[in-house]
């Protein structure tokens, strides 16, 4: 049933995604899945963004955030996944990365933030459950997990 597995991460909240990695792995296992980790940097593609930073930023913090995921993947999961860095708006990416790869499952982890966060910029989790091309499961914490701040 499901055969491509996406997980997309925030790496501010690597310990709070990395709790959810057991699970994951036991549902790629149930349905013997390749599980797909990807996070979504900021773009820098806007002329007026990418003016303030030297040329070779992006590069450098590419770079960067493809070292701190591989770190993540390394800590979080006991089997080999494969990993992607996309650039730009986090639910739009994920979206794209789902469509193109012909994602299965994407499976998030969730917390909510309260009402006023949600009504005022929605969540990225709610976007991509209302757009999403395949279904998603959102993950939630136990009673011990503490949701980011």
């Amino acid at each position: 049933m499901f055969k491509k597995i996406l997980y997309p991460v925030d790496l501010a909240h690597a310990d709070f995604a990395a709790q959810f990695a057991p699970a994951i792995e036991r549902i790629a296992d149930t349905f013997e899945a390749q599980i797909e980790v990807m996070t979504v940097m900021p773009g820098f593609g806007m002329a007026i963004v990418a003016s303030y930073f030297p040329p070779d930023a992006e590069k450098k913090a590419r770079q960067r955030v493809e070292h701190e995921l591989e770190a993540f993947v390394e800590k979080a999961f006991s089997r080999s996944v494969r990993q992607r860095v996309e650039q730009g708006t986090d639910w739009k990416r994920i979206i794209k990365v789902a469509k193109t790869d012909k994602v299965d499952l994407i499976v998030m982890p969730h917390c909510d933030k309260g009402w006023a966060e949600n009504v005022l910029v929605g969540s990225c989790a709610q976007k991509v459950v209302e757009r999403a091309p395949c279904s998603v499961l959102l993950l939630r914490p136990d009673d011990q997990g503490a949701c980011p701040a």
